[in-house]
């Protein structure tokens, strides 16, 4: 296991993305944009992150296991179905819609960069030792719902 898998807990690297963000909104303007629409369209990615976080919850608390991503040893069971059936990491396509809803109010192109950095370091560091995991303690019938089921949609 690398040194840096598991160790910055999403919410933290999407809090960390989004004050990168702020930076190249402030000191970077020149890649500006201002239709007038930036806040009703942040506002209604903020609610499908909301209505897709809850869903995600509510599945896992009635699955009875973790939410934890760093206590992957605590997962009671692998949930298939539900939003699970469209998306094997339902809440880090959440965290990537918020950075996108923050990169829309914001208004600055450049910050489209970021939520791609996030997809890649989430990818390598979060949800490839994640799925180690899964797969040893599910084995084949994980290995059929990755085949099934895509890591992000």
């Amino acid at each position: 296991m690398n040194n840096l898998e598991l160790k910055i807990v999403p919410p933290f690297q999407v809090l960390i993305l989004g004050f990168a963000m702020w930076l190249t909104h402030r000191y970077i303007p020149l890649m500006h944009y201002h239709t007038g629409h930036e806040f009703s369209v942040s506002r209604w990615i903020l609610w499908l992150c909301l209505g897709i976080f809850l869903v995600t919850l509510f599945q896992f608390w009635q699955h009875q296991t973790t939410v934890n991503p760093r206590k992957l040893e605590q997962t009671q069971s692998l949930i298939t179905n539900g939003i699970f059936a469209f998306s094997r990491n339902p809440i880090y396509v959440v965290d990537i819609l918020l950075l996108l809803a923050w990169a829309v109010w914001l208004g600055n192109w450049l910050n489209l960069i970021w939520p791609i950095i996030f997809i890649l370091y989430v990818t390598r560091f979060q949800i490839e030792p994640e799925e180690r995991v899964l797969l040893e303690k599910f084995g084949e019938a994980y290995e059929q719902y990755k085949q099934k089921t895509r890591r992000w949609i």
